[in-house]
């Protein structure tokens, strides 16, 4: 007996399944294929989970883990299964490519809430968190920064850092955690997991994504690596992995990023810049740029001493950053136009010589 569409969209409910993607599927029609969630991509094909857990390619749609798909049979008997379409991503944290090329690229997608985890062991880097809140408030996902590996602090530190990260994470929460001692680890799970719920764990190599990933699942998912003597993490997670964690949901452990560019994130930026945004609406002059114009209330917070110069300036370099992105999409658009007319004209030339 075949099983009706209704029960098998309900064994795809832990996985985040839900009202709004069964509309969205039904919409594309049932007749493409079956619903699945990508859970690992790697060069054009990726392990998608479901009812029936499989390997898939993707000839010509860009896949990030986490999304939902319509899997649907290969070209020929025994040839891998497609991906036949994507379904509307709900959020999707995205970085600017590394390298030189100008495009986007999805780290995660449909995610509900991203923890950014910084590791106590190494000199916190408020820039770093900074750009990582940007992001994530872009995303659409709820920002919950983790202060992991708790256990290489003394009280006095911890407080420091708490007080640290929570003049950064303005409007997020802030936890404190230890894979080690299991400090934290009850009340991060409680307050921000639960079945169906995606979260993803975002961060520098050797913060302790995986170690913290092993240690809400209460067993070993994931591999895990020591620090180098440089300070820097190995890469123990080459591929962003989605794992389905009983009573706590979905965990989404992504690779280390050393390098993180912003990608269209003026909106994601003024949330986690909210208090220097307030305070630039209260300058005299709408186009006041914070230097020496009279009437600054952002130089007069610095001067109070209630802003800190520092913070100034990173919404300085990352405002600069999103518009020298706008530049060089300017460009891109301009150069791919030109390509487009110069094909078209031989093209033409072709057809008609003279």
């Amino acid at each position: 007996m075949t099983p009706s569409p209704s029960l098998e969209f309900e064994s795809l409910t832990p996985l985040g399944w839900d009202r709004a993607l069964e509309e969205a599927f039904v919409d594309l029609g049932p007749e493409l294929g079956r619903p699945a969630r990508v859970s690992r991509t790697d060069r054009g094909r990726c392990t998608v989970l479901g009812p029936e857990p499989s390997r898939a390619e993707s000839r010509h749609q860009l896949i990030a883990t986490g999304d939902w798909v319509v899997v649907g049979p290969g070209p020929l008997p025994g040839d891998l299964e497609q991906i036949a379409a994507v379904l509307p991503r709900r959020t999707a944290f995205v970085r600017d490519r590394s390298g030189g090329e100008t495009a986007a690229q999805v780290v995660a997608a449909n995610v509900d809430r991203v923890f950014l985890v910084c590791g106590l062991d190494q000199d916190p880097s408020s820039a770093r968190l900074e750009r990582y809140l940007a992001l994530a408030w872009q995303s659409g996902a709820v920002p919950i920064v983790v202060l992991a590996k708790s256990d290489t602090r003394g009280a006095s530190e911890l407080a420091e850092a708490l007080q640290w990260a929570q003049s950064i994470a303005i409007g997020a929460d802030v936890m404190v955690v230890s894979a080690v001692t299991g400090q934290g680890l009850q009340e991060l799970a409680t307050t921000h997991l639960a079945p169906g719920r995606t979260v993803a764990l975002l961060g520098p190599s050797g913060v302790g994504k995986s170690s913290l990933v092993n240690a809400l699942a209460g067993r070993e998912l994931m591999p895990t690596g020591e620090i180098r003597r440089d300070g820097k993490g190995r890469h123990t997670t080459t591929h962003g992995q989605l794992l389905v964690v009983p009573r706590w949901g979905v965990l989404l452990d992504t690779p280390g990023m050393r390098g993180l560019g912003l990608w269209n994130a003026a909106e994601g930026l003024a949330h986690t810049f909210v208090d220097l945004e307030e305070l630039a609406n209260k300058c005299r002059f709408s186009d006041c740029h914070h230097g020496s114009e009279p009437g600054c209330a952002v130089n007069a917070a610095i001067s109070e001493g209630t802003l800190d110069l520092s913070r100034l300036q990173s919404w300085r370099k990352l405002q600069g950053e999103l518009k020298s992105l706008a530049a060089r999409q300017g460009d891109q658009v301009l150069r791919q136009e030109a390509q487009r007319r110069w094909k078209a004209l031989s093209r033409d030339a072709r057809r008609h010589p003279r």
